[in-house]
């Protein structure tokens, strides 16, 4: 519905670039081939494009080598290649209370086939300390592994200083960036994050079933998907070379081609431009609710300390209702609920109901985040 106020980016991004709809549907309609798959003109097209985008994303992240981009169907698809690509019985990992299911879920069940996990606890912002994170660790410490920023608190974590302390210690430092790539920069030799976990349909601005592991190095993350990759078909072991050996299978090519149209128009605008204006989008919104005797706010109250995303409940409405009213009344598309991530809500007391999240993006107008506003102002003065 194009009337709609549409305030749920850290779902999904929309709309996209007009670029990247050009081009995924440009590459449907004249390519079409399966890259590194035949020998034809058109195969050969589509391997470029692809190849191509694995080049921006290691430029946009600061990873030292397109190889070590591993093309992914989601976050979620990532965060489970690597979780369970590289932690074995009598591995230990560290991980945080506020994470999303997309991390706390692959943990749960490795922890029941013999990975013992130990969960660092946020404050009650949801911010997480190296100084916390440092006892933790132990000898058979294989990975921590924990969100840039969390979908519910939208605390925007010092990944360098946490990263450092892990690697004191010999682990891995992974990096779930689901709320914060494509919205704030990213460097990954610069903040030290070994494996970095990205989708393309938020901030990045790309079409769903996209996103990419990007590695520093080779970590040694094992495939858990084996099949054809387009090279050493006479073998009958998987590649072992990345970053074929996490790519078995038909990639969603078009998908790709788009992912690369929208890191072009990122690198277009700018993303200094981009995160100032999202910034700017949440201090209205932060003003506008911190108005209302109401509303509780969770997570930091400065739109300096988070994502562009908040969270909050109305006294005497749950969740559900007030996005059910804000829907209906309001054209306004938010979020109620427990947003994938149940530990963050048990952590700051709102399971089992949840809150609702309005998440502004980089298209979102001036006209959408007061309209909120104002449906925000209406509601909490009724009653």
């Amino acid at each position: 519905m194009l009337n709609m106020h549409y305030l749920d980016n850290a779902a999904t991004s929309w709309p996209k670039p007009e670029a990247v709809y050009q081009t995924a549907d440009k590459f449907m309609r004249e390519i079409g081939a399966n890259p590194g798959r035949s020998g034809h003109c058109l195969a050969k097209q589509a391997d470029t494009i692809v190849e191509e985008t694995r080049e921006l994303l290691a430029e946009f992240f600061g990873a030292p080598d397109p190889k070590l981009v591993t093309f992914t169907f989601n976050g979620t698809d990532g965060l489970n290649l690597v979780i369970k690509g590289l932690l074995a019985p009598g591995d230990h990992a560290i991980t945080s209370n506020i994470e999303h299911n997309s991390v706390s879920r692959p943990l749960r069940r490795l922890e029941q086939q013999g990975v013992d996990v130990t969960y660092l606890q946020a404050d009650a912002n949801g911010l997480l300390f190296a100084e916390d994170l440092a006892p933790l660790l132990r000898p058979e410490t294989k990975l921590v592994i924990m969100s840039h920023a969390s979908n519910v608190l939208g605390a925007v974590q010092d990944v360098a200083a946490l990263a450092k302390v892990a690697h004191q210690n010999g682990a891995l430092f992974a990096l779930d960036a689901a709320q914060t790539a494509g919205h704030q920069p990213i460097d990954m030799q610069a903040l030290g994050i070994d494996i970095l976990v990205v989708p393309g349909h938020k901030g990045l601005l790309a079409p769903y079933g996209t996103g990419a592991v990007i590695s520093l190095r080779d970590a040694g993350i094992l495939p858990w998907r084996d099949g054809g990759t387009g090279i050493k078909s006479d073998s009958r072991m998987h590649p072992n070379e990345l970053p074929y050996r996490l790519e078995g299978g038909t990639l969603n090519a078009a998908g790709i081609a788009g992912l690369g149209a929208a890191i072009k128009f990122i690198n277009a605008e700018g993303l200094t431009n981009i995160a100032a204006k999202e910034s700017n989008d949440m201090q209205q919104l932060l003003a506008c609710l911190q108005a209302e005797e109401r509303i509780t706010i969770y997570g930091p109250r400065s739109a300096a300390e988070r994502a562009g995303l908040v969270a909050f409940n109305v006294a005497g409405l749950s969740s559900a209702e007030l996005g059910q009213q804000l829907n209906d009344d309001w054209r306004v598309a938010g979020r109620p609920g427990l947003h994938c991530s149940p530990l963050s809500h048990r952590a700051v007391g709102t399971f089992p109901d949840g809150s609702y999240r309005l998440s502004p993006g980089y298209f979102t107008t001036p006209n959408a985040i007061e309209s909120v506003c104002a449906a925000i102002r209406q509601i909490c003065r009724e009653q």
